[in-house]
């Protein structure tokens, strides 16, 4: 099997890419634009990986919640490759990623995610191993704190940034190559044209219009 994996949700780019065993995964260190890191880290990871673009299965892309620019830079790009090249999509989102790579890494399986949302805000998302138990929404600190409380025992994955304002381990990985393969094989794939970005809160500019 052989995939391409695009995440440009968060302060970082990242991209996977699988050629039968061989298996290559790279991410940014944040201060380079994905507009302009994302189509060099693609070429790059796809020569590591010595395959071609043209040569894959599937294009996997992360569709939120997360940066509006950047989620509109990765669902664009997968959106016109997989439309250029006729292959599917398959969409994950940022939370259960998230939630997969702290499960990856600790065997957890009541997971709650926090993600940086900017000015105070968090996406938090509810996992009971891959069972999605309350769906992503952007939350004050106060208020995932409270849920955090509420919910009791479970591993919190949080970001960089927010692992850092709740004093928890950052959680980070590859497992979207992982999570992205078990999604193909279960048949859950789309075409380019019904890839959406997955947003819960209002862009700045809405904000401010409303």
């Amino acid at each position: 099997m052989k995939f391409l994996c695009i995440d440009t949700s968060g302060s970082k780019t990242s991209v996977g890419v699988v050629n039968g065993n061989k298996r290559v995964f790279t991410s940014d260190d944040g201060f380079v634009r994905a507009s302009r890191a994302l189509m060099p880290m693609i070429d790059s990871a796809l020569k590591e990986a010595e395959t071609s673009v043209k040569d894959v299965d599937f294009i996997s892309v992360v569709i939120g919640p997360g940066s509006f620019t950047g989620i509109r830079i990765g669902v664009t790009t997968a959106r016109a490759l997989a439309y250029a090249l006729n292959k599917p999509i398959v969409s994950v989102n940022s939370c259960e990623l998230a939630a997969y790579n702290s499960r990856k890494a600790n065997g957890a399986k009541k997971i709650l995610t926090a993600l940086d949302a900017g000015n105070g805000f968090v996406f938090a998302a509810l996992y009971d191993g891959e069972t999605e138990l309350a769906a992503p929404k952007c939350l004050t600190l106060d208020e995932f704190q409270a849920l955090h409380g509420e919910i009791g025992d479970c591993i919190v994955a949080a970001d960089k940034k927010t692992a850092q304002t709740l004093n928890v381990t950052p959680t980070d990985g590859d497992g979207i190559i992982d999570l992205s393969e078990k999604k193909f094989e279960r048949g859950e794939t789309m075409p380019y044209n019904e890839a959406d970005a997955l947003y819960v809160r209002l862009s700045q500019a809405e904000r401010t219009a409303t």
